[in-house]
């Protein structure tokens, strides 16, 4: 059973006009708390540091700052775990919720990409540095740029060694066409 470390909730009211600087400081069983972050098979490969420096803005507050770690991820291509470094750089605005368009039809604009939406009451670093990661987390993560992956044939790991399949000379998904070469020669 692992404790649970006690979050990091900031009050509006409480980040001076000059802003405020945070130091986090979590180790891998951090990540492993939260049952939602399961589901991608993502683990913290070593302890995670961030500086975050929230500046109010009137009801909005800046968020600016970095985060570094890695990650174990699985690769896209051989299915192999491996390190993926976070050197992540972070510059939005958290505006509250009931400053979002109410429209059902709205154009986002390039400055909407870097607005997330909040209670208005405080800030839950926490999840701040949760979302970043969850965005910086590569769609097809690979172990290396030249990693040959799985031959698709036997499943044997090419990055480790040669496979001896005797691969067929044509593509079997061709097969189904053949009889259409043989009624256009006629």
């Amino acid at each position: 059973f692992l404790e649970r470390e006690a979050l990091m909730i900031i009050k509006i009211e409480d980040i001076p006009q000059e802003g405020l600087n945070i130091d986090f400081h979590k180790q891998e069983k951090w990540w492993k708390l939260e049952k939602e972050k399961d589901f991608l098979g993502v683990d913290l490969a070593t302890p995670l540091t961030a500086n975050i420096k929230l500046t109010p803005m009137q009801e909005k507050v800046h968020v600016t700052g970095e985060i570094h770690g890695k990650l174990k991820l699985f690769c896209a291509r051989c299915l192999e775990q491996f390190d993926y470094p976070l050197e992540i750089k972070i510059n939005f605005m958290l505006v509250p919720k009931w400053q979002a368009p109410r429209s059902e039809i709205f154009r986002l604009k390039k400055d909407d990409m870097e607005i997330e939406f909040f209670d208005g009451v405080e800030v839950d670093i926490d999840q701040v540095v949760s979302e970043q990661i969850f965005l910086n987390i590569p769609i097809k993560p690979l172990c290396r740029p030249d990693c040959a992956g799985l031959c698709p044939y036997c499943g044997i790991n090419l990055n480790k060694g040669k496979c001896q399949c005797k691969r067929p000379k044509y593509s079997p998904f061709y097969e189904a066409l053949k009889h259409l070469k043989k009624k256009h020669n006629s």
